[in-house]
């Protein structure tokens, strides 16, 4: 096992590519991750490197276990199980209170793998999206600081199952996410209606804006994400959300979002 330094980026490219031709990002996120906490590990077999996965600490020190790719030719041969060995060890460095995962509901192995090392289901969810409305309006729209964020989001918290996400990233919601999010300017406010948005990317933030929560008057929170979308030239909208949240889905039918794919769950080890 060793870091995935540039030197052995094009391997883990071509890792990548082999395991998940459709769902490639590495190339766009890989100097976002050096400047995370928890590293990208490279799992060799001789000189070649045949499989990588990534541990982020998160805003409230969980470890969220991401990119766990193995080269086809190298798969069910134990370098998944590895990788999960590593993401261990260095779970133990960082004192991560919590380790989290997602992956397909119907992803037999990969839920599979991860119970062998103590993760359990925690929530299923489901992910719309949709294109940008034709009408964009960010007026009385204004960023939340990060010492209002916990007071504004928290009484939701219950309704979004405890989760909001961006980037199939499930952040468990509390006051430390709170803080981050809004530190990281994805918490929005409009006072005159009562209106909360958490919406933004954690990365890539060209393919798609993520409402990761929207209450209060949701046409005016469409109308203002859709103008934040335009300001970062992403061409479509993403919402991610547990399933418990039926009124949501609703409404983003109504607005015109449709279901692409299978569902997803997270699964979680508390440590």
């Amino acid at each position: 096992m060793k870091p995935v330094t540039p030197e052995f980026l094009a391997g883990a490219l071509r890792v990548e590519k082999s395991a998940m031709p459709n769902h490639c990002y590495l190339s766009d996120v890989y100097e976002y991750y050096l400047t995370t906490r928890g590293e990208l590990t490279g799992a060799f077999a001789g000189d070649r490197l045949v499989g990588i996965g990534k541990l982020t600490v998160l805003w409230d020190g969980s470890g969220w276990l991401e990119t766990l790719r193995v080269e086809r030719e190298w798969q069910r041969k134990g370098v998944g199980r590895a990788l999960y060995g590593r993401y261990m060890e260095q779970a133990q460095q960082y004192g991560c209170p919590y380790l989290r995962m997602y992956t397909g509901a119907d992803n037999v192995s990969s839920a599979a793998l991860a119970r062998v090392f103590g993760l359990s289901k925690a929530a299923q969810f489901r992910e719309y999206s949709a294109a940008l409305p034709q009408e964009t309006d960010g007026t009385g729209f204004a960023p939340v600081s990060e010492e209002d964020a916990f007071a504004l989001l928290s009484p939701w918290f219950e309704k979004y199952n405890g989760y909001v996400v961006m980037n199939r990233t499930y952040y468990r919601l509390n006051e430390a996410t709170c803080r981050g999010l809004a530190q990281n300017g994805r918490v929005w406010r409009h006072a005159p209606s009562g209106t909360v948005m958490v919406a933004g990317a954690r990365f890539q933030p060209q393919k798609a804006l993520h409402i990761a929560l929207l209450e209060g008057d949701r046409q005016a929170g469409l109308r203002f994400a859709g103008l934040l979308a335009q300001q970062r030239g992403a061409g479509r909208l993403t919402c991610n959300f547990a399933l418990e949240n039926r009124d949501l889905e609703q409404w983003l039918q109504s607005a015109g979002f449709s279901a692409p794919g299978g569902d997803l769950i997270t699964m979680e080890l508390k440590r």
